[in-house]
């Protein structure tokens, strides 16, 4: 079952963004965007969840672009960030099953 879900907010983020971005991006970010519209977003993409604000998670549209949604009601949300991992301080791919984020500290 998918739930259909409306943007309520962040317009202008993804105005500011798609200003300075290609159409590759701009199309990959609105295909994305469609599924979390749809709610497929969940088994479409990766996601990564916020660990101080259980409303917003990221959305891995490709390796080095991520957008972030906020829940704000069961049938809303809002966009509000679009860039690199490294501006939103998340490793730009994750890392592979088993493998540790990073290495072990020397003894």
């Amino acid at each position: 079952m998918t739930m259909s879900a409306r943007l309520r907010s962040g317009m202008r983020v993804i105005e500011h963004w798609a200003d300075e971005a290609y159409q590759a991006e701009k199309n990959a970010l609105y295909t994305a965007l469609f599924t979390v519209l749809d709610g497929s977003v969940f088994r479409t993409y990766e996601i990564i969840d916020d660990e101080e604000r259980a409303e917003e998670f990221y959305v891995r549209v490709r390796p080095k672009l991520l957008m972030k949604i906020r829940l704000h009601h069961f049938d809303s949300f809002g966009v509000v960030f679009i860039g690199t991992p490294e501006d939103a301080g998340l490793p730009e791919t994750p890392p592979a099953a088993g493998e540790p984020e990073a290495p072990p500290a020397a003894a």
